[in-house]
């Protein structure tokens, strides 16, 4: 059954990957790198992981001292830009809340947690989620599926604790990306992929695609779940 769902945050509760494309572009662009949106689709990842894949996709050596300096860059860049706030994924606010009483919710992201915080407050949705999981957390990224198992480990650790404790067949997964799916498979639980950032037969591997939050039934979507796990 059904007792946790688990958020990516970036283009699955906020529809902000747009300004991450603009954030990395304006780092790399001293570099003389410009990403068109193909290429930074396919290097959709952790910060780092994804400065790493802009390089390798032109063919440039990157060492550690440049990625660090890079990182910091496009973390600079993507924080002023978030003082013009960001746009939610549809429906998402009112899903969230919903959801939070009769589910235990937490986030799992590869961003840092003062770029999610400030995104579920302005969402209105932070008191919703029992546990964060972000960069801090865990360094390793999607589509490693560590992200999910620590926020499992950190729902079962949380008070009031879960009772029985919670397993990953219990979790339901909230993603947009198809290495989101990946890690989510790979941490054996179940997804909704939605199609706020890549078209559906990119997230074929997702047990459920829908477009935004508000093409979703909270309780016919758990009843579906939970029949298939009969």
């Amino acid at each position: 059954m059904i007792r946790a769902l688990i958020f990516d945050c970036d283009g699955t509760l906020a529809d902000n990957e747009p300004v991450h494309f603009r954030a990395f572009n304006e780092a790399l662009h001293p570099e003389g790198i410009n990403l068109s949106l193909a290429e930074y689709q396919e290097v959709m990842l952790p910060d780092d992981a994804a400065l790493r894949g802009a390089f390798a996709l032109k063919g440039r050596p990157l060492d550690d001292a440049k990625l660090g300096a890079l990182v910091e860059s496009k973390r600079q860049a993507y924080r002023k830009s978030l003082g013009a706030g960001v746009a939610p994924v549809p429906g998402v606010a009112e899903f969230v809340r919903q959801a939070s009483q009769s589910y235990l919710l937490a986030v799992a992201s590869g961003a840092w947690a003062d770029e999610v915080g400030p995104i579920l407050e302005n969402l209105g949705v932070a008191g919703c989620f029992r546990v964060l999981v972000t960069k801090e957390d865990c360094p390793v990224g999607k589509p490693d599926p560590a992200p999910f198992l620590r926020a499992l480990e950190k729902l079962n650790a949380s008070a009031p604790a879960p009772e029985p404790p919670l397993t990953a067949r219990d979790c339901l997964v909230f993603e947009d990306t198809p290495a989101g799916i990946v890690a989510a498979r790979a941490a054996g639980m179940r997804s909704v992929g939605l199609t706020t950032t890549f078209s559906g037969d990119r997230l074929k591997d997702a047990d459920l695609v829908a477009q935004n939050y508000r093409a979703l039934d909270l309780r016919r979507m758990t009843a579906f779940f939970d029949r298939r796990a009969r």
